[in-house]
């Protein structure tokens, strides 16, 4: 892999680990749709970072999260109930960002916030090359 691909992957990871350091932030100020929205950018900016080292790039969320899953999911690299993290933080996201109201809850945003959590753990353990 070439040296650009992995700062971009690098940069992709410490993007994901501060959305996911801010969201951890803003569920202890009870702050539940912010909270979501970041929740979902560290799920979706390690994503991209996985995606990298396939050489691949997608446009889109959906579709970061159709290639995630055909790369990582559907080969056992990541396990299914990690894999769904990704889709699951994109709906849940899609309702914090746009439903007025959101109808979230403390709980869910801390549902989100350890799912994000773990997906990142398992990225960083059987994805991403070692810094």
């Amino acid at each position: 892999m070439s040296e650009k691909k992995n700062v971009q992957i690098r940069a992709l990871q410490e993007k994901s680990e501060q959305a996911l350091s801010d969201a951890e932030l803003l569920l202890e100020n009870s702050s539940v749709e912010a909270t979501v929205n970041r929740g979902y950018y560290a799920v979706f900016q390690v994503a991209r970072a996985a995606l990298l080292t396939k050489e691949e790039s997608p446009n889109t969320h959906s579709g970061v999260i159709r290639r995630f899953g055909y790369h990582f999911v559907r080969t056992g690299q990541v396990p299914d109930e990690v894999g769904d993290t990704l889709t699951t933080a994109q709906s849940t996201g899609g309702r914090a960002d746009y439903d007025a109201p959101a109808d979230l809850d403390q709980e869910d945003a801390a549902n989100l916030v350890d799912d994000a959590r773990r997906f990142l753990e398992v990225i960083r353990e059987q994805v991403l090359p070692s810094r």
